[in-house]
């Protein structure tokens, strides 16, 4: 399938230091791990789907966290300014923790995310202009649970260092391999604008 991609687009995420220190990166692991609420992750419409999306997901208000929102609007700026140039408005809903495991998981080869993307028809969806991601676990912790991202048809690995931030279009389409060894944790934010165009 070929891809009509307009010129000006960058093909590949946007990376750079998410800019907290460890300290906060280790309560948001921990946050996730002590929540009676977190729950099975979902598909669009509350569908579970073990084949296709597997792992285990706790909303968190921005508003608690004033570090991890004064350094996500860091990055969303810097993103906007260097990388994706996309009228923004700002966050329309929480921040997503999620914890990828091998052991446990619903899924046989252990918990993924399929090819998706993050933009929808309905709701809070329909408005999303970037995904952000920030590497929560050490890559020496978990093997597999790769964040993949194809902007032009080639898919391209994101890097797995601990306080990484990586964006890119919410149209984008992009999965997290199965996690085979250990426990993958990452945050996952959406930056909302008008309609693309």
């Amino acid at each position: 399938m070929t891809q009509l991609v307009p010129p000006t687009l960058r093909l590949a995420p946007f990376v750079a230091p998410f800019g907290v220190d460890e300290g906060l990166l280790d309560d948001l692991i921990a946050r996730l791990d002590a929540a009676e609420e977190a729950t099975e992750a979902r598909l669009a419409g509350g569908v579970a789907d073990p084949n296709v999306r597997a792992s285990t997901s706790l909303w968190l208000d921005l508003d608690t966290i004033p570090d991890l929102t004064s350094a996500l609007i860091r990055f969303a700026s810097a993103t906007v300014d260097e990388a994706f140039p996309f009228a923004i408005d700002g966050f329309e809903e929480g921040v997503l923790l999620q914890r990828y495991r091998a052991l446990g998981s619903a899924a046989p080869l252990g918990d993924h995310y399929d090819w998706h993307v993050d933009i929808g028809a309905a709701g809070t969806t329909r408005s999303r202009k970037l995904a952000l991601v920030v590497q929560l676990s050490d890559p020496a912790d978990y093997m597999g649970g790769l964040l993949e991202v194809n902007l032009d048809g080639i898919p391209v690995a994101a890097p797995a260092e601990r306080g990484t931030a990586i964006a890119f279009p919410a149209f984008a389409p992009h999965r997290v391999t199965p996690v085979t060894v250990g426990t993958r944790y990452s945050l996952v934010a959406w930056m909302h604008g008008p309609a693309f165009r």
